[in-house]
């Protein structure tokens, strides 16, 4: 075989992939069946040396290495935590000497070096030769072994910066999800709950993806860990799709979309059921249910574009702020399948760039939800301040309905009604409508707003052109509109709003 991996004394890190050859076989063989089959040119040769993509093959893949250095002790790393099982195979003569054999099915403990990618240490003394045979087998799902070796020094000082640097991505990705969690409490939101949730779900599983969670948290159960990398997957999903519904608003704004939804939520809820009840079942299944995953992750994507487009005319800002952050996260979903299926190598994106799309989403998100917290924190104030004058108000009101006999109201219809009685008067063509506290039927008089309000006593003032109210009757303001004592809501009209403000100011 012409293809060779030589150890020269500028480098000490070194590309495997290129100077390897991968081999792949349906059945599960031994390492001696494997290489008498290499050397007889019995077993078929894999186009794709780094990501073949879903499969149900086992691979070989044959790494002879020629050392130049003068170092002898190096470190060989297969960039892919999620492999079910790898044997390294060293060729002496016609010899087949089994190294090394770990995977997934084994606990973390028993790898050759306790580090989250797969990583063997080998021994080539300077001048020498020697022919390594990799085995990997993973089935019904995506394989890849992106292959690196490792002079001794430069494995340890990549380890470091690589420890701190992902120790720092977690940290704050921790410190955002607690922040989410304490707002949603103490503002009584459950965007930030939601949002919070979505980011621990997601941070767990590029956690577990990265190897790290297998390191920390599922090491000793090896059956739990091929479920738990899949499982918070499909636990981010929902938690973006609940986000998103409630940032955007769209029971409200986006009915129908967000009916499809509400039905997507219960099928992963009724899944996650099934897969806890029986996860054989959903391992038998893998492929296709990743295949239907993706169909609603892109469903998912639409849904999220399709929210933040129509919310551009209601709060254009949160709206754009948005379409950045999630646009990033969405190019390193798709770098993510096309490098599961194989239409693109690994070797061709920097980085895990689905774990770099999230974090930059993140970031830009938080922002905007800093931003969504101001707003309602002054809000809060100016609702406070207009309450107390409004109760202010209402406690004049009352004193003065203390102190004076109140005049009633003659309508045309020679009805006579006590003002305190009345709650509102809304207006209906030529007619007026007067809803009393004491009757479930609105008291119903030919005249006109404009009329009646000239006899009514100072408390009733008009707050759409419609709609006269008694402000004894008012529980608080909003935005947009009243909220009476007994729940009732009344649109606050722009036009009447400074009327109503400055009778609140007096």
């Amino acid at each position: 075989m012409s293809a060779q991996v030589t150890l020269e004394e500028e480098n000490n890190i070194y590309n495997v992939n290129a100077g390897s050859t991968v081999y792949a076989t349906i059945d599960t063989i031994s390492g001696k069946e494997a290489w008498i089959a290499i050397v007889n040119n019995d077993l078929p040769l894999v186009a794709n040396k780094v990501n073949p993509g879903i499969g149900n093959s086992a691979y070989w893949i044959q790494i002879p290495i020629t050392n130049k250095t003068e170092g002898a002790k190096f470190y060989l790393e297969v960039d892919y935590p999620q492999l079910d099982y790898l044997q390294l195979f060293e060729i002496v003569g016609d010899s087949v000497i089994q190294l090394f054999e770990t995977g997934d099915r084994f606990v973390f403990e028993d790898r050759p070096v306790l580090y989250r990618n797969f990583t063997f240490p080998i021994t080539i003394e300077s001048g020498e030769s020697k022919t390594y045979l990799l085995n990997i087998d993973k089935r019904l799902s995506a394989t890849r072994f992106p292959l690196t070796l490792y002079e001794e020094s430069a494995f340890w000082n990549m380890y470091n910066r690589e420890t701190i640097f992902y120790g720092f991505c977690f940290g704050f990705l921790a410190l955002v999800t607690l922040m989410s969690l304490f707002i949603g409490i103490r503002l009584k939101l459950n965007i930030f709950f939601w949002y919070g949730f979505y980011i621990l779900a997601f941070g767990l599983r590029c956690f577990a993806k990265l190897g790290y969670g297998y390191h920390y948290i599922t090491s000793n159960y090896p059956e739990f860990n091929t479920h738990f990398f899949p499982f918070t997957t499909q636990l981010a999903m929902v938690f973006l799709i609940m986000y998103i519904q409630r940032y955007f608003d769209t029971k409200k704004h986006l009915q129908a979309f967000n009916k499809v939804m509400d039905g997507i939520l219960w099928l992963f809820l009724i899944s996650s059921l099934i897969w806890i009840l029986f996860p054989g079942f959903i391992v038998a299944l893998a492929p296709a249910l990743i295949s239907m995953r993706y169909v609603l992750l892109i469903l998912t994507i639409i849904f999220a574009y399709t929210s933040a487009i129509n919310h551009l005319k209601i709060d254009a800002f949160r709206s754009r702020v948005f379409l950045i952050g999630y646009s990033v996260f969405f190019l390193g979903v798709i770098s993510q399948i096309l490098i599961e299926y194989g239409a693109i190598s690994s070797s061709l994106v920097p980085g895990d760039m689905l774990f770099v799309g999230f974090f930059i989403e993140v970031g830009v998100l938080t922002y905007a939800m800093v931003y969504l917290i101001f707003g309602i924190i002054n809000e809060k104030r100016t609702l406070a301040y207009s309450n107390k004058k409004l109760t202010s108000l209402i406690q004049q009101f009352e004193d003065k309905s203390r102190k004076e006999e109140q005049p009633f109201v003659v309508l045309k219809s020679k009805a006579v009604v006590d003002p305190s009685r009345i709650r509102y008067i809304q207006s209906d063509d030529h007619y007026l409508e007067f809803y009393l506290n004491d009757k479930s039927r609105p008291e119903v008089d030919r005249n006109k707003l404009s009329a009646i309000l000239k006899i009514l006593p100072p408390q009733f003032v008009q707050i759409h052109r419609s709609t006269i109210v008694n402000l004894e009757y008012v529980k608080t303001i909003y935005g947009n509109y009243l909220l009476l004592r007994d729940g009732e809501e009344l649109k606050l009209s722009r036009t009447y709003k400074p009327q109503l403000e400055e009778r609140l100011s007096k």
